[in-house]
């Protein structure tokens, strides 16, 4: 994963940036309002928002920095430079040879029964 890039205002904080594994943009974003005591740590520490986390899910900066900015609108403005800067020096990487997660997920989209996993 490359840096992150962290910013808070509005009751929000927020992590966005590039995931060259996935192959994809990320953001992630907290909200104050929906905190509250009862929760536990690890549901506190969990984001509201959580995009990009599939393999090639965002490929474009745009959309989550404008998702973003909907929560904490001083975002910089050269952002979208700045993540696809970084996809530059950290490019994606290509699934392995032998990796089916998109046929499964085709195959999931069509209703067609799932492939069996075979093991090595």
């Amino acid at each position: 994963m490359s840096k992150r890039h962290e910013f808070e205002g509005n009751g929000a904080r927020l992590a966005i940036g590039w995931d060259a594994p996935l192959a994809t943009y990320y953001l992630q974003v907290w909200v104050d309002a929906f905190i509250h005591e009862e929760m536990d740590e690890d549901e506190r520490e969990t984001p509201q928002v959580w995009l990009g986390t599939s393999y090639g899910e965002a490929p474009d900066p745009r959309p989550l920095i404008a998702v973003a900015r909907r929560h904490v609108p001083t975002i910089p403005d050269d952002l979208e430079q700045t993540l696809r800067g970084e996809e530059l020096a950290k490019p994606a990487r290509p699934l392995a040879a032998g990796d089916n997660t998109l046929q499964r997920l085709l195959r999931t989209l069509a209703g067609e029964p799932p492939i069996q996993q075979t093991r090595h």
